[in-house]
């Protein structure tokens, strides 16, 4: 351990949310319909007649191109620390030369609930609404009991945060 307290990690991604999605579109639809126009016209057609298999296939060319942007695209993350008055950030990347569109892994959404919700008063403080959240994780912990939940940047920033303005923001 250096001694360093991190409080933050922000992800790195290969590129932009809008550009992967227009380059993910675009793969999609010359895989289903080609480039040809009369091949066009024809898989349009068959689509239109079996839209189940359309939106299987699209399903499938989906996660084959690499599925949502939001994970799959991290390629590193810097770690956001202080020292005296300074921010400053050590950088973690993939360790490759050449950083392109390749799967691996495809980390795909599985759930809207992790662990049973936990729940604090109306009026709670910063503090109470924090020990929610850390028994939140604590339950995720142990329904995710074959994985790591790192929760040490969490635990040293949150209760530092002003939860009950974040919580008027949403």
């Amino acid at each position: 351990m250096s001694g360093i307290l991190f409080c933050y990690d922000v992800p790195v991604y290969r590129l932009a949310e809008d550009r992967y999605y227009a380059e993910r579109d675009r793969y999609i639809d010359i895989s289903m319909y080609g480039t040809h126009p009369e091949d066009r016209k024809m898989r349009k057609a068959f689509y239109e007649r079996n839209p189940d298999n359309k939106i299987n296939f699209e399903d499938h060319l989906q996660k084959s191109f690499g599925g949502p942007w939001t994970f799959n695209e991290i390629v590193g993350y810097i770690r956001l620390h202080f020292l005296g008055t300074q921010v400053r950030g050590e950088l973690w990347m993939v360790d490759k030369k050449r950083i392109v569109k390749s799967r691996t892994k495809l980390i795909l959404w599985q759930s809207h609930k992790v662990s049973y919700e936990e729940d604090f008063p109306f009026n709670a403080s910063n503090e109470q609404v924090f020990r929610a959240i850390l028994a939140y994780l604590d339950h995720a912990k142990k329904e995710l009991k074959d994985r790591v939940l790192d929760t040490s940047h969490f635990e040293r920033i949150g209760k530092f945060v002003d939860w009950n303005a974040l919580r008027r923001a949403g």
